[in-house]
């Protein structure tokens, strides 16, 4: 396997940052903010150089409403559900999995899309109206399950920034051609950053508490394994255009899991135990990817269809 093999196998970044995240531990209240600059720089790296032709919006547009319904349908329905498993013994986590369904999905679907070779048209044309539709969907979500326990106000200022400062920024970076390789590996380093930031904030809690860390582990095990690749498997025995079907999927299991434990930690700092189901759920989406990846590539892959 050559460098850039090893560089854009997101397999090794995942396992790299569980690895970090437990031996170094938290690095203090600023890791909320650096989550958030991290989220952005692979928001910004994601969209990079991504164009569509005016035609392929009509062509992709229905698709692309299916992905919409997998994100604020299915991804949050499910995140609900599990979420209702721990209200009444664990209230502060319940505000947690209610962040966690009511963010839009992850702007790592873009990578999922690039790697896997799905519909980009689509991916980009799901992801505008998603986050369109998150600035009035995700705070409402909040407001509906757990009212004034977070501003409203806040969360619509950081979906704001988490848009427009990669729009703008492509502006710039969009003279500048960088190859798919470089994007991929650069993606991979924000993912791994990112899991040592989370997942370290709550190393002591993780290893305090198994028993809690196993039963949100075993909810997150059911969001992505046996209802996203279940559905994946279903589709695929179906006939289901492979392009559009990685898409969906990506859309029904990723959240934006980074930006929900943020929010946690920034918008809820009494509630610490509220970031704990995002964490294990931006874990449990990474290795998903990560095993998920692979399987498409060995037993669905993309050149029999080309």
């Amino acid at each position: 396997m050559d460098f850039w093999n090893r560089a854009t196998d997101v397999r090794l970044y995942v396992i790299a940052g569980i690895i970090v995240a437990l031996f170094v531990g938290s690095l203090g209240e600023i890791v909320a903010t650096l989550s958030i600059v991290v989220l952005i720089m692979q928001m910004t790296a994601s969209i990079h150089g991504l164009r569509m032709e005016k035609e392929e919006f009509g062509r992709n547009l229905r698709p692309a409403l299916i992905s919409v319904l997998c994100c604020f349908g299915i991804s949050t329905g499910s995140a609900l559900l599990m979420g209702l498993l721990f209200k009444d013994a664990y209230p502060g986590m319940w505000y947690g999995w209610v962040m966690l369904a009511a963010v839009p999905s992850a702007v790592s679907v873009v990578t999922l899309a690039l790697m896997m070779k799905g519909n980009m048209a689509m991916t980009l044309i799901s992801m505008v109206i998603i986050y369109v539709l998150a600035l009035a969907v995700t705070p409402a979500i909040t407001i509906g399950f757990i009212g004034d326990a977070v501003s409203p106000l806040e969360i619509l200022k950081y979906i704001v920034l988490f848009i427009a400062i990669p729009v703008l920024a492509c502006l710039v970076l969009n003279r500048f051609g960088i190859q798919r390789k470089y994007k991929i590996t650069f993606i991979n380093i924000m993912m791994f950053l990112l899991l040592v930031f989370a997942l370290g904030k709550n190393r002591d809690f993780i290893l305090q508490d198994g028993y809690v860390v196993l039963l949100i582990a075993l909810a997150c095990v059911f969001r992505c394994f046996v209802l996203g690749s279940g559905l994946l498997w279903l589709m695929k025995r179906k006939g289901c255009n492979r392009e559009d079907t990685v898409v969906h999927v990506g859309f029904v299991v990723w959240k934006n899991s980074g930006l929900a434990t943020s929010m946690c930690m920034l918008l809820m700092p009494g509630i610490p135990e509220a970031a704990l189901p995002c964490v294990i759920s931006l874990v449990m989406e990474s290795v998903w990817f990560a095993v998920t990846n692979k399987q498409v590539a060995t037993h669905w892959p993309a050149d029999i269809y080309h």
